[in-house]
């Protein structure tokens, strides 16, 4: 049904207004009670495929929420590496770590003392120290472009931001680490083309599956990663929002990655102006609640996710 003029706006405004609410509900009940909450959703049954996730001190519920909803749907990985973009307190790191016994929050490097990545980063990155220093010194991006990058892969690896949900369809991640043969990785795409550095997008021409750097299977070490950092060079110091992301969709096509299904791992906007949902939790494997929708993931509390 068609909306009224302002209505869509009004609706977001309520449902903003009710997720905040939830929100810190939920950040009462973790404060409380994380411990049980990790007891109701916990899956005896260990998964062999590591994860890494990039967040902040602003995100650490959604992170939360984040890891409860893996745990519950998919099961307890092998490792869990939260890397901090520097601003976790170390009450929240005790509580990660002493809540989820398959979690180390890497507190990584100081950037404001670094001069030089040799020795502390993979030698294939060395030659392009001084552009991931200084992409890492001005915005976070960098530093989760870095981390990642920099990260060994040594069982499948699975690579998300902290807006990530899992949801029942998620066991089809069980699926791909039995397939045979294996692809070499999986990527969430985007739903559109266009989110990408103005500059890659000026050299090529509309593709169909963009990457999406919220949601990335890794199920071996990058290869041909040499091309995609020589385009990183390209931008010359200066970045775009989705520059990061565009470096990302450079290194997955170079190494053939394959698009997982938009039917069921959902990055999709076009329930932000409205109360109801798009999806149910049981027709998702994942959504990646971006900003746009980010008020989507605390409209409905916290049980509705994880299906307690």
């Amino acid at each position: 049904m068609n909306k009224l003029p302002g209505q869509g706006g009004l609706t977001k405004k309520i449902t903003i207004a009710k997720g905040r609410a939830n929100r810190k509900k939920f950040a009462r009940q973790v404060a409380i009670g994380l411990y049980h909450l990790v007891n109701q959703v916990s899956k005896k049954k260990t998964i062999e495929m590591e994860v890494a996730s990039f967040s902040s001190f602003n995100d650490f519920h959604e992170q939360v929420l984040s890891v409860l909803s893996f745990i519950r749907y998919v099961g307890k990985p092998i490792k869990w590496t939260l890397y901090s973009d520097g601003t976790h307190t170390q009450a929240q790191i005790n509580q990660l770590e002493s809540n989820f016994d398959f979690l180390k929050v890497s507190e990584g490097l100081d950037w404001s003392e670094i001069e030089s990545l040799k020795g502390l980063c993979k030698e294939e990155l060395e030659p392009y120290e001084n552009y991931l220093i200084d992409y890492a010194k001005k915005y976070p991006l960098g530093k989760k472009l870095f981390y990642y990058l920099n990260h060994p892969i040594e069982k499948p690896t699975l690579f998300i931001d902290s807006d990530i949900l899992f949801y029942e369809h998620a066991n089809v991640l069980k699926l791909i680490l039995t397939e045979k043969p294996k692809a070499n990785g999986w990527y969430m795409p985007d739903v559109s083309w266009g989110c990408l550095d103005s500059r890659y997008k000026a050299l090529n021409s509309e593709q169909i599956y963009q990457v999406n750097s919220g949601f990335i299977f890794a199920n071996e070490a990058f290869k041909n990663i040499k091309e995609s950092l020589d385009f990183f060079k390209t931008y010359n110091f200066t970045y775009e929002y989705f520059s990061e992301q565009t470096v990302y969709h450079h290194l997955l096509k170079n190494n053939s990655y394959m698009p997982l299904t938009p039917k069921t791992f959902i990055l999709d906007s076009g329930d932000q102006f409205d109360f109801s949902y798009l999806f149910s939790p049981k027709q998702m494997a994942v959504r990646h609640y971006t900003g746009p929708v980010r008020h989507k993931m605390w409209q409905k509390n916290y049980k509705w996710h994880l299906s307690l």
